[in-house]
């Protein structure tokens, strides 16, 4: 790495011997501790311009899918209504077919669980 010096002007005293009293403490001199200090302020700049370009496929990939999400449930309300407009067509040529549509939609829909309200920890001691 090719070393090149800059100047810094206008640096407030506190400024500098908190900076000296920090370098100190770590047992590095205040060049070095500056030189770490701007390397990670130039590291977060770069991960700041990534993390942009990030968000925005990100909030394309959402957006794409919560559009597909959409879809799924206008087609899934569609297939229903037209389920319902064939059930209704069907009962007029085979009447018991609406028990035997019951009992499957009973069927179908999961079972509520019996779990308990809260559980007693002292019981597994």
């Amino acid at each position: 790495m090719k070393g090149i010096t800059k100047t810094i002007k206008n640096i407030d005293d506190h400024a500098l011997k908190t900076i000296e009293a920090q370098a100190s403490k770590e047992n590095v001199s205040s060049s070095q501790l500056i030189r770490e200090q701007i390397e990670h302020y130039a590291k977060r700049l770069e991960e700041d311009s990534a993390t942009k370009v990030l968000h925005t496929y990100l909030d394309d990939l959402i957006m794409a899918n919560n559009n597909v999400v959409h879809g799924l449930n206008d087609n899934t309300i569609a297939i229903g209504e037209m389920f319902k407009t064939i059930l209704a067509r069907l009962e007029m040529y085979f009447p018991d077919l609406n028990d035997e549509v019951e009992r499957i939609q009973k069927n179908a829909r999961p079972k509520e669980k019996n779990l308990p309200k809260s559980i007693d920890f002292d019981e597994f001691e």
